[in-house]
This record gives C-alpha cells, sequence and structure tokens, in this order.
C-alpha cells in the first residue's frame, strides 16, 4: 500500500468543476506524494478515487490485470451471460478453478473496500469547508454495498482488511452473516450524515433495504424505501478516456466478443434473448465469439464510458413488491404493473410501456414471476447471482431448479458451484486458508 514517499491509489486528483471524463482521468493515476495526502487536498483525492474503484468494482476495468466487475463475472456463474473465450469455461459450467480467469475479480473487492475505508478515515479527519457529510455518506454507503454484493456473492468466510495498518496489512475472516451485519452498519452511517432527500440517502436505503432482503427481513426493507422515488438512478461511472476506467461490460462483450448474453442457458436460466423485452438491449442476430461460439451482440453498454445502475428506484418498488408477495398481500401484482405501465429511464434501458402482468395463479410461478421481474429490470447490473442463491436459501428452491444444470453447450456438464470464491492468490494470505461454506 505504501513505499518510497508514495501511497498507492486508482483515481483522480481532479478537484472542483469538472467533466465526466475529466473526474475519472488523471495523468499519473497510481501514486499521490504522502506529503500531501495527510491534508484537506489529499483527503479529495482519495475520496474520488475510491469512488472510481466502486465503479471498476461494480463494472471492471482494462488496467494491469484486467479484473472484471461483479456484473460480468456474477453474471457468468449465474444465468446472464456465457462464455464464448476459450479458458472462461470453469466459471460459466460452474466447476471454479480458483486459479483461472476471470476469477481476479477478488482484486476489485480488496482494491475498492481498502480505498473505501482510507478515503473514509481521511475524510473524518480532513474535512472540506462544506458537505463533507455527505461526501462521507457516500463513502460509507458504498462500503456497505462492498459488503453486501460479496455476501450475495461470495462464499462464507473470506478476508477482508481489518483496518489497522496500511502497510502490514492483515486481514479478518468474516461469514456471510457477518457481512450483512458489517453492510447494515455502514448504510446505518451514511443515513446518519446524508442530507434528507438527497442522492446519497437514497443510494443508503436502497442498499440497507436490498441487505434487508438478503437477511429475510422483507417487511423492514418495504419499510423504508418509501422514500426513494421511483425515478431515482445512482450510476457506476466509467470514462471515454482512461483506460483503466473503461466499461469493462462492453469492451468483452461488445467490442471484443469474449463473452455472450445468455438464453435459457442449461434449462433453468431465462429468455433473455428471445424473451424480446425492452429491458434487455440484446441483438439476436449471432456474430462469432472469441472462441467461434454464435455470439448474440449485447448492447445493454453501448460505448467504454456507458454506467451501470447500482440502485435504482426501481429496485425499490420491486423490494415492496416482494415484500407484499410474502405477505400475501394481492398489491404485489399492482406494484409491479406500476413499473411496467410508465415511463422508466435508467443506463441505456428506456421503456414506454409494457404489457401487463396477470397472475400465474401458484406461489411457486408468482415467486418465478416476481423473480423474473426483478432479473429483467436489474440485468447485468450485480444482482442476478445473489437472487439465485435468495431463490435457494429462502424460498427453499434446490440448485438444479435454479441454476443452469445438465449438458454444458462446450462439453461436459455443469458442476455444482453456486458462489465465487477468492482467487488463488489469496492462499497467500497468512491469514486466510479457504472458503468455510461454499453453499451458504
Amino acid at each position: 500500500m505504501r513505499a518510497a514517499g508514495v501511497t498507492a491509489l486508482a483515481g483522480t486528483v481532479v478537484l472542483g468543476a469538472c467533466t465526466h471524463d475529466q473526474l475519472l482521468g488523471v495523468q499519473t493515476p497510481d501514486i499521490i506524494d504522502v506529503a500531501v495526502e495527510n491534508s484537506p487536498a489529499g483527503a479529495q483525492t482519495f475520496r474520488v478515487s475510491a469512488i472510481g474503484n466502486f465503479s471498476r468494482f461494480i463494472g471492471g476495468d482494462l488496467g494491469g490485470s484486467s479484473p472484471l466487475g461483479l456484473n460480468l463475472t456474477g453474471g457468468m456463474l449465474g444465468d446472464e451471460i456465457f462464455s464464448a473465450r476459450a479458458g472462461t469455461e470453469p466459471m460459466d459450467n460452474r466447476n471454479i478453478n480458483p486459479n483461472s480467469f476471470p476469477i481476479d475479480t477478488w482484486t476489485q473487492v480488496g482494491n475498492t473496500y481498502t480505498r473505501i475505508v482510507r478515503a473514509i478515515n481521511l475524510l473524518t479527519k480532513y474535512p472540506p469547508a462544506s458537505g463533507g457529510n455527505d461526501q462521507l455518506a457516500e463513502l460509507h454507503a458504498q462500503e456497505g454495498y462492498v459488503f453486501a454484493i460479496v455476501a450475495e456473492d461470495y462464499c462464507s468466510g473470506v478476508p477482508f482488511w481489518d483496518g489497522v495498518e496500511a502497510v502490514n496489512v492483515k486481514t479478518v475472516t468474516l461469514t456471510t452473516a457477518q457481512m450483512y451485519t458489517r453492510a447494515i452498519a455502514q448504510f446505518d452511517s451514511a443515513l446518519a450524515l446524508a442530507t434528507a432527500g438527497s442522492s446519497n440517502q437514497y443510494f443508503a436505503l436502497i442498499g440497507k433495504a436490498r441487505t434487508l432482503v438478503d437477511m429475510n427481513d422483507y417487511a423492514g426493507a418495504a419499510a423504508i424505501t418509501g422514500p426513494v422515488p421511483t425515478s431515482y438512478v445512482y450510476t457506476a461511472q466509467f470514462s471515454k478516456l482512461t483506460t483503466g476506467m473503461v466499461n469493462a461490460i462492453y469492451d468483452w462483450m461488445l467490442s471484443t466478443r469474449n463473452f455472450g448474453a445468455s438464453d435459457k442457458e442449461g434449462g433453468n436460466g431465462l429468455d433473455y434473448v428471445s424473451g424480446r423485452d425492452a429491458r434487455i438491449l440484446v441483438d439476436p442476430k449471432t456474430g462469432r465469439g472469441q472462441d467461434g461460439t454464435p455470439t448474440p451482440t449485447l448492447n445493454q453498454y453501448p460505448g467504454t464510458d456507458a454506467g451501470v445502475p447500482v440502485a435504482t428506484g426501481i429496485e425499490a418498488r420491486l423490494i415492496e413488491a416482494e415484500a407484499q408477495l410474502k405477505a400475501g398481500n394481492p398489491a404485489w401484482l399492482t406494484t409491479l404493473n406500476a413499473l411496467r405501465a410508465a415511463p422508466q429511464s435508467y443506463g441505456s434501458v428506456k421503456t414506454t410501456s409494457l404489457t401487463p402482468l396477470v397472475d400465474p395463479g401458484t406461489p411457486s410461478a408468482e415467486v418465478d414471476m416476481l423473480f423474473r421481474e426483478r432479473a429483467f429490470w436489474m440485468y447485468m447490473t450485480a444482482h442476478r447471482l445473489g437472487d439465485m442463491r435468495r431463490l435457494i436459501r429462502q424460498y427453499g428452491r434446490t440448485q438444479d431448479k435454479v441454476f443452469p444444470t445438465g449438458s454444458y453447450f462446450k462439453g461436459g456438464t455443469y458442476g455444482a458451484d453456486v458462489t465465487l470464491v477468492p482467487s488463488q492468490t489469496e492462499t497467500n494470505n497468512p491469514n486466510w486458508s479457504a472458503c468455510i461454506d461454499r453453499n451458504a
């Protein structure tokens, strides 16, 4: 983390009024002089760097070893996208190899968490003349999302920096339950700091509600989402100018076709392509992937600077609908249809109106309908893998009824992995050896 009078960063030192690309681009993106670090300007530099790292945590980048983000890695272990590049099959066919790309998404987890914590510490010590509470609120909420999404996607028992020393780094191992508890604490810290009615308040409310749903507290989740406008969107931002801040989905799926949009993958996967839904921007006309696999063109993120929706008012309404369904309240269908009836805009997706849903009539089919709506509204935004695991954990489904299964299209069969795991390099950590539970 620290060497020869410099501190490692991945972000920007541009402050004040700036354009989108100026915010994410800098001449020396990886270093800041230690003399500058401990100052209000240094705190702002760390803050903006942490925000950039959070975007990379969600959507990946092309810098260094090109670690991908959780929307792509989670999407491939789930049912959203498939491998069209030789060597990435272990993630796609649920036989994870901790040595095999793209398992290095784990790098994004460690980098992002460490830099957010350091930014919070510096900003607390060196606050700006104004707006410091809202800046801290955003960082605390981002830390909450890191804990929540890692808990959703990874095995139970993963290492996080203990936050004590930035040079001789030590880690603590957290279970899934402990990560959710820490997520809630961070969202509460954000809510205590955020201005009422601000973007940061809504960002934290959605994150806390998302975590409460993961913890099986549907009523508690729905009780806090009311203030969030349906039109609200918090976006992870990317840049046209800075290699390390390019939206990796665009580069790996549209520009170079290493991965493709799945359709009914492994029998249980959803009809993302053949459904021809306005929320899934896929051209069903196939090109060819890197390995020759027919690959539908994904246009969900059409440029290097395409933003990724992380939290939306639509998600708030979906959380409310799920709570209503769990409570036996027939309003769940009304809530879903209200979303479908109104024009919606988030990221590259713009809908006018969708055909109203009709109650399928059985509890199991109603759950299927709700989760399909969640999958289509939040396609490729680092939500689906967590939802698939919730179907097993909280709705009593078996993994062979949720995840792709049976014969794998490139040969062999799907395995039994339902969680991501840290990359092989993490075994060099003397404070961690392996996951505690790869099914929890």
